[in-house]
């Protein structure tokens, strides 16, 4: 008897639950029936480019395990990095949060305005200072390091119109906040805020990581070696020309 009493409650409750639920669609649907669309606005950008020249190897070695050390790599004790080109990525959200009443004592939160930056701070190429200008060795870190600069460029001029994209579809996928209207909205809001912040920024550094991941292929100590067999042979080449 107990068994049965239990289950009928059971599913009383879970029969209010549905009912509420299907009331909060049909508020959702009545709040997105008054708001507009949320203004959309996404800047970015790449920086201005600078090279420094005054910093050595034991420098640049020092900030290429950093960056190794962030993949979860060791470099190499031989290794000796001639260049390195550091850029940091920037990510920004502004968004405003409005509220509207809607039936039986029930307010609608929703985006207002949505204002995202991505882009690059503080874009350096290093080259070390010990190379001498027009040699080889410095011709080959230069365009090694301008290839880095070029896939950071490619990269995010990829990303925007995709996360555009994402950006403009937020609201359709996050939806809109019913909530009492005795709750606090102001708490709400902020927990609403942070449920899109959180969202891009998911996105975000998933494209970083792969970014970040492309970069690492050009810095591969495989690759570094078959860059430095470049000046190796053409200083072969001088050498037996020299002789003869």
């Amino acid at each position: 008897m107990k068994k049965v009493f239990f289950a009928l409650i059971f599913g009383l409750l879970a029969n209010d639950c549905a009912f509420a639920q299907d009331n909060l669609k049909q508020y959702e649907e009545e709040c997105l029936a008054i708001i507009e669309k949320p203004k959309i606005r996404l800047m970015s950008s790449y920086g201005k480019l600078r090279y420094n020249y005054e910093k050595d190897s034991a420098f640049l070695r020092k900030e290429t395990e950093k960056m190794y050390k962030e993949q979860g790599l060791e470099l190499p004790e031989e290794f000796e990095p001639m260049g390195l080109t550091r850029i940091r990525d920037g990510f920004e959200v502004k968004m405003e949060v409005g509220t509207v009443g809607v039936s039986h004592g029930y307010q609608c939160i929703y985006p207002e305005s949505i204002d995202v930056f991505v882009g690059y701070y503080f874009p350096v190429v290093y080259i070390a200072k010990e190379l001498a200008k027009g040699s080889c060795m410095y011709d080959l870190t230069l365009r090694h390091e301008q290839v880095h600069v070029r896939i950071f460029v490619e990269a995010l001029d990829y990303f925007l119109p995709k996360f555009k994209k994402i950006v403009n579809g937020a609201r359709d996928k996050l939806g809109v906040k019913i909530v009492e209207r005795n709750v606090d909205a102001k708490l709400v809001a902020e927990e609403y805020n942070d449920m899109y912040i959180k969202y891009f920024e998911k996105i975000v550094n998933k494209w970083r990581k792969a970014v970040s991941a492309e970069q690492m292929k050009l810095d591969s100590v495989e690759n570094y070696i078959l860059e430095a067999k470049i000046c190796e042979e053409e200083e072969e080449e001088s050498n037996l020309e020299e002789e003869w």
